[in-house]
């Protein structure tokens, strides 16, 4: 027997034990038993206000009420299975978007980095005229290690690069990633076994080391305690191991292993090519740390000379707030639009339930005329609300598991933490506050509308329903007319990430990508030691490939459109005050521009000739033309590779190279970036030409060449790894794939939004035209025609649809220019795209009000007028 039971057994024996012990003294005192009975009655009261009173006392009484409570919101549901569906999958959606995308912010952007005091680790760059410069040159990076005292550590990194194995008998291609001393020191990383890069491993003549990750220790090295100290081969190049790094270690770039970064006079050194990382002294804010910067630029640029002369100042910034900059913007973004489709689902529930609400006049008049409380009045419809909203969350939940995977696979970005993206218990704890926040909300806006019932009207009057108040009416209006403002700007931005994606996927390439392969080769220096330029041994391999069946054209660039960067310091011969310190430097086989499609607009192009001759020649491209010649001619005039503002780099320093002909712009490294500054040589007078090459490949059809592609590379050099295989196209499409992304996502959100709105629309009409029956009813008896009546439903559709229209529309305007970092070629501010927008939203509202126009010229005025 449950303790509950057995208490109200208890209670009921000391009351009835009670009663007849009175009932007893009365019969004492000369009374009959029956009157003596009746009269012990009296004196105790009513039994049942007593049981009552006595259990209020008992702890668990509200525990029981709280369960009567979600025991009849449960029954009151079922009863409206329409009404319970809707609410219930409306608050999904709206949690359920909201769920997924807070955790992709939280993984990406909140979640601090998997690293020791992460909080203390910043990420350096140039401030030059509020434009940010990410890298440094070998030389910055030493000053500010030597220099700056508000660090700890700091330490320099360059990109990840493949690089070929061999230890033992063990051959593997690996990806390395250089550091400097003071790396794991900046991250707070110790490693498991050895220790970390000294000063002595960067010098120019110092000694190569390496430290492998935990992974790659075992599965190649078998994990061999003695690992440090012994020696494997990168590229021909002696590495001795230094250390082995602990499990669960992870960079922002993943690698293999990772290698001493060699600081000198190199071609990379002296470009911007060294990111800079920095760890905090302890207790050292960032901001306290910037206002050391600008006087540490300062006294740099005072000593520097040649390329570092110049202007600008040291920018802190937070690590985690360095790497999630490219998709900040468009997280937040997205974040933002979950929440307004929040909002706008909230407004769609409220409004069903203030409809129920109306609808329950005469059950809560009885209650409230039976005794009940609006305290209890008050925790029945937070109890209701809350099953609705922890219902909806729950289903939003499971939703959003399966969203957030398809989400995390479909991103373009390359995120740093991709692994740490997943519901945990912040996601949990947003997704519970969302749904009983709604909920809280919702139970009292129902409560509110009980607050001016009339009960004697109310239970005098025959109906559930007696009208809404102007008060009421007044709120489902603004409901509506905050859903229109909404669901206009969500739509607003994603017109514009749309038109901008068209923008973006119509920009003109500079080349034809249609029936083009682009193959990207790595060749180890062990296999071309015996070739003092790999071009004799490309020109065999284009041999084969343009052999192939099928294949129509073929030639080799150092860096293929979209695939890359490869600049150098360029200056016109004699003409110092005409210099690009970033020239995009391209390395083309003969027939380069005629397989990309390329159109030489002056002058003439390479031939064979030029490729077994020594005269330096180039080709430029028209932006570099109009840059340096204005309207003048470029042809016979001269370019010196290696100088900048009249300075020699004996590094990287080529003879005068004759300009013998102009072809047209082609795009970079970004598709939204203009066409840069571009020198185009011969590939046997290349800088540098290393076997890493990107082959480009013109055939009738791209399907099925890779494996022919594969073999005429493999039988022409065994040595040389093919690391991408592609078409074009598909190049392209990955170059657009975060503003194709954004739109989508955005046109989804707008689309649920208008589609929300519509159903918000159709509900507010449907049940004031429920609620103005009798009024149409004598509008039509009194001779208004059908035709009116429906200008009375449309008219009121309008005016909220109109009022939504300016509101939002006004909020756009400042909305939309927070997104304008991820347009092209489209102002925040469109007028065309918010003319547009304003109509399909205004048009929206109108076709909602179709159902309830044609409910209410259906009226019959007999049927309408025989309730009074």
């Amino acid at each position: 027997m449950r303790k509950r039971e057995r208490m109200m057994k208890d209670l009921e024996q000391d009351i009835r034990e009670h009663i007849e012990t009175e009932t007893q003294d009365n019969i004492t005192r000369g009374m009959s038993p029956d009157e003596a009975h009746y009269a012990a009655m009296r004196k105790f009261g009513n039994v049942s206000r007593v049981q009552e009173e006595t259990r209020d006392v008992w702890s668990f009484v509200w525990l029981e009420q709280l369960w009567q409570d979600v025991r009849y919101g449960l029954r009151m549901l079922s009863k409206s299975p329409g009404f319970t569906a809707v609410a219930v999958l409306t608050l999904a959606l709206g949690i359920g978007a909201n769920t997924a995308i807070f955790s992709l912010v939280d993984g990406i952007l909140l979640r601090p980095l998997p690293y020791t005091r992460a909080d203390q680790i910043v990420h350096l760059s140039w401030q030059v005229k509020g434009n940010a410069i990410p890298n440094f040159t070998a030389a910055e990076f030493e000053f500010w290690r030597d220099h700056g005292s508000a660090f700890a550590a700091i330490a320099g990194t360059r990109d990840v690069a493949n690089r070929e194995l061999e230890f033992g008998t063990t051959t593997q291609w690996v990806k390395t990633l250089s550091v400097t001393d003071g790396f794991l020191e900046v991250l707070g990383v110790n490693p498991q076994l050895g220790r970390g890069f000294v000063r002595e491993e960067t010098w120019p003549n110092g000694t190569y080391g390496a430290i492998l990750t935990d992974k790659l220790w075992r599965s190649i090295f078998g994990a061999d305690a003695a690992i440090v100290g012994k020696q494997i081969v990168l590229d021909n190049q002696t590495y001795t191991v230094v250390g082995v790094l602990p499990s669960g270690y992870e960079f922002t770039e993943p690698a293999d292993l990772l290698v001493s970064l060699h600081l000198g006079n190199s071609a990379s050194d002296l470009g911007f090519n060294t990111d800079v990382i920095g760890r905090l002294k302890p207790g050292l804010s960032l901001s306290q740390a910037q206002t050391e910067m600008p006087l540490l630029a300062k006294e740099f640029l005072e000593q520097a000379s040649g390329l570092e002369q110049g202007e600008g100042s040291i920018h802190l910034d937070s690590y985690q707030s360095w790497l999630g900059r490219d998709y900040r913007i468009s997280l937040l973004m997205l974040l933002g639009a979950v929440g307004l489709l929040l909002l706008i689902s909230c407004a769609n529930v409220a409004s069903l339930l203030l409809a129920r609400a109306n609808s329950r006049q005469k059950e809560i008049s009885v209650r409230l005329a039976l005794g009940a409380s609006r305290g209890r009045l008050l925790r029945q419809f937070l109890v209701e609300n809350f099953v609705l909203g922890i219902t909806g969350g729950a289903i939003g939940l499971a939703g959003a598991m399966v969203v957030l995977h398809v989400f995390v696979s479909a991103i373009p970005w390359e995120l740093p933490a991709v692994d740490h993206i997943a519901l945990d218990s912040r996601v949990l704890l947003f997704t519970f506050c969302a749904g009983t926040g709604a909920s809280i909300a919702f139970g009292f806006a129902s409560f509110f509308q009980t607050r001016k019932l009339d009960l004697n009207t109310t239970l005098k009057d025959g109906r559930a329903i007696t009208g809404a108040g102007n008060g009421r009416g007044r709120f489902l209006n603004m409901l509506v007319i905050g859903e229109v403002a909404v669901s206009l700007m969500l739509a607003l931005g994603a017109g514009l990430l749309i038109q901008s994606f068209y923008n973006l996927h119509n920009e003109t390439l500079g080349f034809n990508p249609e029936h083009l392969v682009l193959m990207e080769t790595a060749l180890a220096p062990g296999h071309s030691a015996s070739t003092s330029n790999p071009w004799n041994m490309e020109r065999q391999a284009l041999n084969r490939i343009s052999a192939i069946p099928g294949v129509q054209s073929a030639a080799i660039v150092s860096t293929a459109p979209l695939h890359g960067r490869g600049n150098l310091p360029v200056q016109r011969d004699g003409h110092p005050e005409d210099s690009i310190g970033g020239t995009e430097y391209r390395a083309i086989s003969p027939d380069y521009f005629a397989t990309m499609g390329i159109p030489v607009l002056r002058g003439r192009t390479f031939q064979e000739s030029d490729f077994s001759s020594a005269a330096p020649i180039a080709l430029i491209n028209e932006t570099l033309a109009r840059d340096w010649w204005q309207d003048g001619s470029p042809i016979g005039d001269r370019i010196v590779v290696g100088k900048f503002r009249g300075q020699e780099i004996p590094q990287i320093l080529e003879s005068p190279r004759e300009i013998i002909g102009v072809v047209a712009d082609v795009k970079g490294m970004e598709l939204d970036q203009p066409a840069p500054p571009m020198v185009y040589v011969p590939a046997p007078q290349a800088i540098g030409m290393k076997g890493s090459m990107d082959w480009v490949v013109r055939t009738g059809a791209t399907a099925g060449i890779a494996p022919a592609l594969q073999a005429a590379i493999r039988d022409n050099a065994p040595g040389q790894r093919v690391t991408d295989i592609e078409p074009v196209t598909q190049l392209i499409s990955a170059s657009v794939a975060q503003p194709n992304f954004e739109a989508t996502l955005m046109g989804m959100f707008g689309g649920l939004a208008l589609v929300l709105t519509l159903v918000g629309v159709y509900g507010v009409l449907s049940f004031q035209v429920g609620q103005r029956g009798h009024e149409i009813g004598i509008r039509m008896a009194l001779g208004a025609s059908r035709r009116n009546v429906s200008l009375l439903v449309i008219g009121k559709a309008a005016k909220l649809a109109a009022a939504g229209v300016v509101i939002g529309v006004g909020g756009a305007f400042g909305l939309t220019r927070l997104i304008a970092n991820l347009l092209f070629e489209v102002k925040p501010t469109d007028p065309v795209i918010f003319a547009l927008v304003a109509i399909l939203v205004f048009a929206v509202a109108l076709i909602a009000a179709y159902i309830p126009t044609r409910r209410a010229i259906g009226v019959d005025p007999l049927v309408a007028l025989r309730y009074e």
